[in-house]
C-alpha cells in the first residue's frame, strides 16, 4: 500500500512539471517582447522629438536671419553742453559772468526692405536750455534758463522700386515742438508765449518719384513731388492770446478765428549724407526740402487778385486823409503763397566713440511766418552712444 501511494505521488508530480514548465516560459517571452517593444518605441519617439526641436530652432534661426536682413535700425543718442566763466578784473561787474548750456538730441532710423518694396521711418528730436546773466528792472544780474533748442519731427516714406536708382515713392512729415517758447528772457509769462506745441504744427504730404545714386562716395537723394499739400496746425490757448493781444489778423498763415490751413502744390526734397577718413571720423550731413503751393494760388487766383486791390485801393483812401464814407468795401483775405525752405546742415567730427563735435546750420524761409530768412546756428561737444542692428 505504502509502495504504491508513492508510485502514485510520483506520477502526479512529473505530471505537473512539464504544465508548470510551459506555462513559465510562455509567460516570460511575452514579457520579454512587450519589452523589446516598448524600447524601440522610445527609441523611435526620442528622435521624432530630436528631429521636431531641430526643426523649430532651425525655423526661428531662418526666421531671425530674414528680419535682421529687412530691417536695418540705427539710434543715435547725444547729450552735449558747454560752460563759461570769467571775471574782468578792470571792469565794474558782480561777480564776472557765466553762461551754461545744455542740449540733448535723439534721432531713429528704420528701414524695412522686401523685394522691390522698402519704408523709410525717420524721428528726430532735440532739446536744449542755456543759462545766462541777465539786466533786472532794479539794476541787478541773475541768471535766468532760456530754452534755445526745441524740435521735434517725424518722417515716413514708403518706395516701390522701378530699378537701381528710380522708385515710386509716397512722404508723409510731421513737425512741431515739446514747449512753450517766450518773448525774451526777462519776458516769460503767459502773456508772452509765441510759439508752442502745436503752434505751429506742420504736416506734409507727397507723392512722387525718388532718384538715389547707386555711387556711394556720391551718396545724394532726390525726391520729386508734383502732387504735394501741407497743413498748418495752429491750437494753443496761450500762442493765439498773444497774437489777439497784438491784433493780429493771422498766425502762422492761418486766420486768428481757426485752427487750420491747408493748401496743395509741388514740393521737392534733397538729402545727402557721406562720411569721411578712418573710421568715418568726419561726416556731413544735409536736407533741403522745397514746397511751392501753386494749386492753392491757381484755385485762389481771383479772390488774391481782389484782396490786393482791396489792399491798394485802402492805402489810397487813407492817402487822402480817409474821408468818411468813402472808404473802400472790405472783401475776405486771400494772399498769394510763396515758396517755403526748409535747408539743414550738420558738420560733426568724431574725436572717439563716445565723444562728438557738430556744427549744425539751419535756414528757414516761410513768409507765413515770417518774411525774413531765419537763421540758426550752434556748435556743441559732448556724449554720443549710436546703435546699430547690422
Amino acid at each position: 500500500m505504502n509502495r504504491l501511494l508513492t508510485i502514485l505521488i510520483a506520477m502526479a508530480t512529473m505530471l505537473a512539471l512539464p504544465a508548470r514548465a510551459q506555462f513559465t516560459v510562455e509567460d516570460q517571452t511575452k514579457t520579454r517582447t512587450a519589452g523589446n517593444v516598448n524600447h524601440q518605441t522610445q527609441i523611435q519617439n526620442a528622435n521624432i522629438n530630436e528631429l521636431a526641436s531641430f526643426s523649430d530652432a532651425r525655423d526661428r534661426l531662418e526666421r531671425q536671419r530674414i528680419r535682421l536682413e529687412r530691417n536695418y535700425l540705427e539710434i543715435t543718442l547725444k547729450l552735449q553742453g558747454t560752460m563759461t566763466s570769467y571775471n574782468e578784473a578792470w571792469a565794474d561787474t558782480k561777480g564776472g559772468d557765466n553762461a551754461i548750456s545744455v542740449l540733448g538730441s535723439f534721432n531713429l532710423v528704420h528701414t524695412y526692405k522686401k523685394d522691390r518694396f522698402s519704408n523709410n521711418t525717420q524721428v528726430s528730436a532735440k532739446f536744449g536750455y542755456n543759462r545766462l546773466r541777465v539786466d533786472t528792472e532794479d539794476g541787478d544780474r541773475k541768471g535766468i534758463w532760456f530754452k534755445n533748442v526745441d524740435e521735434f519731427w517725424l518722417q515716413v516714406q514708403p518706395k516701390l522700386a522701378v530699378n537701381n536708382k528710380w522708385s515710386y515713392t509716397m512722404m508723409f512729415k510731421f513737425k512741431s515742438q515739446f514747449t512753450n517758447s517766450y518773448l525774451s528772457r526777462t519776458q516769460q509769462t503767459d502773456d508772452d508765449v509765441i510759439t508752442g506745441f502745436l503752434a505751429p504744427g506742420n504736416m506734409d504730404f507727397s507723392i512722387g518719384m525718388d532718384f538715389a545714386s547707386p555711387n556711394p562716395k556720391f551718396p545724394i537723394k532726390i525726391s520729386l513731388f508734383p502732387l504735394s499739400g501741407n497743413g498748418v496746425v495752429a491750437n494753443n490757448s496761450l500762442v493765439e492770446r498773444y497774437y489777439r493781444n497784438k491784433e493780429a489778423k493771422s498766425w502762422f498763415g492761418v486766420d486768428i478765428d481757426k485752427n487750420f490751413l491747408f493748401t496743395g502744390g509741388s514740393s521737392v526734397k534733397l538729402e545727402f549724407k557721406r562720411s569721411w577718413g578712418k573710421e568715418n571720423w568726419f561726416t556731413y550731413d544735409t536736407n533741403i526740402f522745397c514746397y511751392y503751393g501753386w494749386i492753392t494760388n491757381v484755385s485762389n487766383l481771383s479772390k488774391i487778385r481782389d484782396y490786393d486791390d482791396y489792399l491798394a485801393e485802402l492805402d489810397s483812401w487813407k492817402q487822402n486823409g480817409s474821408p468818411e464814407g468813402l472808404e473802400p468795401t472790405a472783401v475776405p483775405r486771400h494772399e498769394m503763397l510763396h515758396p517755403t525752405v526748409d535747408w539743414r546742415n550738420s558738420f560733426r567730427i568724431k574725436a572717439s566713440k563716445y565723444f562728438e563735435t557738430e556744427v549744425t546750420v539751419n535756414m528757414l524761409y516761410d513768409k507765413a511766418q515770417n518774411s525774413a530768412i531765419m537763421l540758426k546756428s550752434y556748435i556743441s561737444l559732448g556724449l554720443t552712444y549710436t546703435f546699430k542692428n547690422k
